[in-house]
């Protein structure tokens, strides 16, 4: 478990998930969409791949990325919305001290 979440800890992992959200892609077209070098998506793509959540085909000379654990975007939303929910009590607590200060 610590394992996957230090594979999502990387923001740029995290980009290259919410890319292929919409369909496969090549390295090529994830470089362009996020402005990113190529080395380095190269990079990232391999380590979500070894953690069993991109897997990828072969079209021509080209190696296109897929999404292979959908459940991703699930546990994405569940720690997302926990954070904002711990950002929105600390921001109330300090708006309620701010009251109890005037």
């Amino acid at each position: 478990m610590s394992r996957l979440f230090a594979v999502l800890a990387e923001p740029t992992r995290l980009a290259i998930l919410q890319c292929l959200k919409s369909g496969p892609k090549a390295v090529s077209e994830l470089v362009d969409e996020l402005g990113a070098k190529q080395a380095n998506i190269s990079k990232q793509l391999g380590i979500l791949y070894a953690a069993g959540l991109l897997s990828r085909e072969r079209d021509g000379n080209l190696v296109r990325y897929s999404i292979a654990e959908s459940m991703i975007f699930e546990l994405c939303e569940l720690v997302c919305g926990k954070l904002r929910r711990d950002a929105e009590r600390r921001l109330e607590a300090l708006g309620g001290e701010e009251k109890s200060r005037k």
